[in-house]
């Protein structure tokens, strides 16, 4: 019986600091901000913003070289999103009207349409997997944002307060073998993200930089814009799977 409760004895020790651990490896500080962030960014009806972006990429002709983005982007409920991009890359734009995504380019004068789910979400999911097309500050808007973060890294950790274009920040600081993901998130009442920057480790260390500007909360958005109306000259093409 003395065994068995020194064998309890060490098994709750063991326990006990195992949890101890884990709450260090995860600030709450940090995780209520970005569970703060998540709720407000999932109980809005609709918005809009502004992301500049830049990201680092490895040519085999040129070597080490930067691509930026302008982006223009609106949201309207579960199922309405519209993009327009332009960057080092050229125009391009997105509608999804809740049955299907158009994607537009403006130097090609080209377009596909895709089928798509009746839910952004889903079809952000459907669509990256099936085409790996990636949709800019995407993962903000996951109801699952914060348990995303604590499966994905290692550690979540709130390192105190920056300025950011004049707007004081909170600082989060994710980090896991693969990459080092750091959020300024606004100092105020709504708490939404204003810079995200993520360290690749394993890839030259290339980096990923999005800036965000311009929330616009709960606009009237004309159900208009999420629809596509292709130019006259245009031609439709086909769009294949990956691999």
């Amino acid at each position: 019986m003395k065994n068995f409760y020194l064998l309890f004895a060490l098994f709750s020790l063991f326990m006990l600091n195992a949890q101890e651990s884990t709450s260090e490896n995860y600030d709450p500080i940090a995780i209520g901000i970005l569970d703060h962030m998540a709720d407000v960014i999932g109980d809005l009806e609709s918005c809009s913003f502004t992301l500049s972006t830049s990201a680092d990429f490895t040519d085999p002709d040129h070597g080490y070289i930067k691509h930026y983005t302008n982006d223009d982007i609106f949201f309207d409920g579960s199922n309405k999103l519209m993009i327009q991009v332009e960057g080092t890359k050229g125009k391009k734009g997105f509608w999804y009207n809740g049955n299907e995504l158009d994607y537009y380019s403006y130097d090609e004068n080209n377009y596909v349409t895709i089928p798509a789910p009746n839910n952004t979400i889903a079809m952000i999911d459907s669509i990256h997997q099936t085409y790996g097309i990636r949709f800019p500050a995407a993962d903000f808007f996951y109801p699952s944002l914060t348990d995303d973060i604590i499966d994905g890294f290692d550690s979540v950790r709130f390192l105190g307060k920056n300025t950011i274009d004049n707007v004081e920040c909170l600082f989060i600081k994710a980090s896991n073998e693969e990459m080092d993901v750091l959020l300024w998130i606004a100092n105020d009442a709504y708490k939404l993200p204003k810079r995200q920057l993520i360290l690749y480790k394993n890839q030259n260390n290339e980096q990923y930089e999005a800036t965000f500007n311009n929330w616009v909360l709960n606009p009237n958005l004309p159900e208009a814009i999420f629809n596509f109306i292709p130019p006259a000259s245009a031609s439709q093409i086909e769009i294949l799977a990956k691999k």
